[in-house]
């Protein structure tokens, strides 16, 4: 896949990429029936096998971020039937930054992911999909928990939650669900809770496929001393027709995107580790810029 050639977007990516059944939700004090279009953060993914089951996804959606930037905005955390949690890899704080964001694994074992379920419910997550407006604050994401159970999505969305919480009296009836939701997410987000399962260390996720968006020119640097080398384009396709034209396309004109997988994502995964958010691209004699998220297991199509 490929990605525009960026000028606005090159600096703000790097900036994003380097900052990186009990209780129904839905009759939840403060909320209101889930808006359309609340499906799973990441898009659609393909059948999969058991190892690649997702069981629950958290994803920040929307907010005062830049469209570019929100195309390869990753996950929160996800974690899968067979226990394993991935989530953003920490990654030092620099200019120009990694092209693709390397991801994080840990497994809790089937077990864990079980408990985690039962957290979630605790939390008031795997009742009916559920929205939680906030009042009196402006431009911050919505916090979406997709929890998938016996083949049903349940949705639940918190705008700011995070922020929400933290304005004199909080958001009012809402402020219970809202603190579960969040107490949960921290839980998630702590390498040292197992939720009951033995300790496992935490690895790098290898990605079997990329989503590539690619657009026309090379990427602009704020510094011209910060100008990358060019690197060739390797595989057979050129990016003047890879993937198809990007809908929405971010306010860049000829965006293209797709999914690179199998052997070519075997072949493009050392380039794009070595590659900056400011690497062009050369394919056909002309330059191109890459945006570039790895896929997780149940996005990655099916070997």
């Amino acid at each position: 896949m490929h990605l525009n050639g960026f000028n606005p977007v090159t600096a703000v990516v790097a900036t994003a990429l380097l900052v990186g059944a009990c209780t129904s939700a839905g009759g939840g004090p403060g909320a209101t029936t889930s808006p359309p279009g609340s499906a799973a953060p990441g898009g659609s993914p393909a059948p999969s096998p058991a190892s690649s089951q997702l069981v629950l996804r958290v994803a920040h959606e929307g907010g005062f971020v830049a469209p570019f930037v929100r195309l390869a905005q990753p996950p929160i955390v996800a974690v899968y039937a067979d226990g394993r949690i991935i989530s953003p890899a920490p990654v030092t704080m620099e200019y120009p930054g990694r092209l693709v964001a390397p991801f994080q694994v840990r497994s809790v074992g089937s077990d864990g992911a079980r408990a985690i379920l039962a957290a979630a419910a605790a939390a008031g997550l795997t009742g009916t999909d559920a929205y939680y407006p906030a009042v009196g604050i402006a431009d911050a994401p919505d916090t979406v928990f997709v929890i998938v159970q016996n083949g049903t999505r349940i949705t639940t969305r918190f705008n700011a939650l995070a922020e929400g919480m933290g304005v004199p009296g909080g958001q009012g009836a809402s402020e219970p669900a809202r603190k579960a939701a969040a107490d949960f997410l921290a839980r998630l987000s702590d390498p040292a809770d197992t939720f009951g399962a033995p300790a496992a260390p935490t690895t790098l996720y290898a990605p079997t496929a990329f989503q590539v968006w690619v657009s026309p020119g090379a990427p602009v640097a704020s510094d011209p001393a910060l100008t990358q080398a060019p690197v060739t384009w390797p595989l057979a396709t050129p990016l003047t027709s890879f993937g198809t034209p990007a809908t929405p396309d971010a306010g860049v004109a000829g965006m293209r995107v797709g999914v690179v997988a199998g052997a070519d994502a075997v072949a493009l995964a050392p380039i794009l580790a070595r590659a900056t958010s400011l690497t062009p691209f050369i394919s056909a004699g002309r330059m191109f810029s890459l945006l570039v998220r790895p896929l997780l297991p149940e996005e990655a199509p099916a070997a």
